[in-house]
């Protein structure tokens, strides 16, 4: 326990009923509305506005303010809210993190500097007490092993062998007291929030490549306070990942399990509808987002959760969709001339249009296999475009020469304020599209592999 917040529980003014509020467990069952008192010592952002932002995944709207007084107070109304993890912001990009329980009734906390995260003492909720002693002890745990890896890695492997070896005996400790002081938190309260969060993230850990539906047995979609964490999403993508999907089909029966199992509650049905599409907008593949589309949205299902901004990434999306009519888009190379993309189509029955950054590692990893595929169907008549969404001239050039691309390569130098990537829907790089002669999409492979597989199809 921080040293300050162990003095002000040992004052002399403490009365008996605050130190029990403290020190005893909440009621089981005992659901209250709950207050959030606090201020800021030295005083600070007075006249200004503290916010609260809920969490729901990983967005954090605001959903309550409350004003500083001149002596740096601020109090927010007294309101029966979801058990879950919540977040204190001033100036917006200053926040800290908390748990409201319905089960306490008033967090009380000082603030005593900037950032927020650093400098936050709880003196009522044994929650965030909780919390806010195991997120200590994780800084340290992380600073002590990241001052463990600099030395390492300037010790030479054969000489300084021992020390490297003692390090690394260091580093084994430090995660396993962590654990220990983690076990420790969680035996002292194994009902509390902060307590089934953990649990719940750790069940979906352990699933990770035993199936999606191991997922599903330890955890709980539709329970609206894992809502407000971010094992939820956690959950959400290891349920994806778990698939091993070989089909587009399989994509769009996870979408129906995953809304099922969400169904138990109307704002986590809700949420998860709207992370499927963004990552089936973002990532593919087309059918299942036509599925969602079609069977959760345009059939007038409760959208009371999805943002305007989703449903129009959504509407862009399908604007690219497979046997879609990919737009002629101009493609300037920088400081020569622009060509269009209907020229450089000319003559090529499929062209693979290749949208990349030059200061991307992922699109630096598969353009190997480009170079390869072009070599291959090259002379078949493929063409490869390729436009990197880029905003150095240098970088755009040395890319081109690092990876001895052969293929033509144009760009706006603009970023994402690229037209291409924006006409296109682009919203990931690497992205790929593969457009037959009259720029019909004709195929939206994942990466490089994907494409060879697909264009062995076409250009025998």
């Amino acid at each position: 326990m921080d040293g300050a917040l162990f003095l002000s529980l040992r004052s002399s003014d403490m009365r008996p009923h605050l130190l029990f509020t403290l020190l005893a467990p909440a009621l089981p069952g005992a659901l209250q509305a709950q207050a959030i008192h606090g201020r800021f010592d030295p005083p600070a952002h007075q006249d200004a506005y503290i916010r609260l932002h809920g969490t729901r995944g990983t967005a954090h709207p605001v959903i309550d303010s409350a004003r500083v007084d001149g002596r740096g107070a601020f109090s927010f109304a007294q309101v029966q809210r979801v058990t879950g993890f919540y977040q204190l912001s001033v100036n917006d990009s200053d926040r800290v993190d908390l748990i409201l329980d319905q089960r306490e009734p008033e967090v009380v906390l000082i603030l005593n500097g900037s950032p927020l995260q650093d400098h936050v003492l709880f003196q009522r909720s044994v929650e965030n007490q909780r919390l806010w002693e195991y997120k200590a002890a994780s800084r340290e745990a992380q600073a002590l092993i990241a001052a463990s890896e600099t030395e390492k890695g300037g010790l030479d492997p054969l000489r300084d062998l021992d020390r490297i070896h003692a390090l690394d005996s260091i580093e084994a400790y430090v995660r396993t007291a962590k654990q220990a002081r983690l076990a420790a938190l969680l035996a002292q309260a194994p009902e509390s929030f902060f307590a089934k969060v953990v649990a719940a993230s750790q069940r979906v850990e352990a699933a990770q490549q035993k199936g999606p539906m191991a997922v599903a047995r330890g955890f709980d979609l539709s329970d609206p306070s894992l809502l407000r964490s971010s094992a939820y999403p956690q959950a959400v993508m290891t349920f994806l990942r778990n698939l091993d999907a070989v089909s587009e089909e399989q994509f769009v029966n996870a979408a129906d399990t995953l809304m099922h199992l969400a169904s138990g509650n109307a704002e986590c049905r809700s949420y998860m509808l709207e992370q499927l599409l963004e990552l089936f907008a973002t990532y593919g593949p087309d059918m299942a987002l036509r599925h969602l589309v079609d069977r959760y949205l345009e059939k007038g299902s409760d959208l009371g959760g999805i943002s305007k901004e989703t449903l129009a990434r959504v509407r862009e999306a399908q604007r690219m969709t497979m046997g879609a009519m990919g737009p002629d888009i101009p493609l300037p190379f920088p400081g020569d001339d622009t060509t269009w993309l209907s020229a450089m189509m000319q003559g090529h029955p499929y062209t693979l249009l290749f949208f990349y950054s030059s200061t991307c590692d992922h699109c630096h990893a598969q353009m190997p296999g480009v170079v390869d595929l072009y070599e291959r169907f090259g002379a078949k008549g493929l063409q490869v475009v390729g436009v990197a969404i880029d905003e150095s001239e240098e970088d755009f050039h040395r890319a081109i020469t690092d990876n001895h691309l052969t293929w033509p390569c144009f760009s706006e130098l603009r970023g994402w304020g690229s037209p291409a990537a924006k006409a296109y829907a682009v919203q990931a790089l690497p992205s790929f599209f593969l457009l037959a002669q009259d720029r019909r999409i004709v195929g939206k492979p994942y990466d490089a592999v994907e494409a060879m597989d697909e264009l062995k199809g076409l250009l025998k």
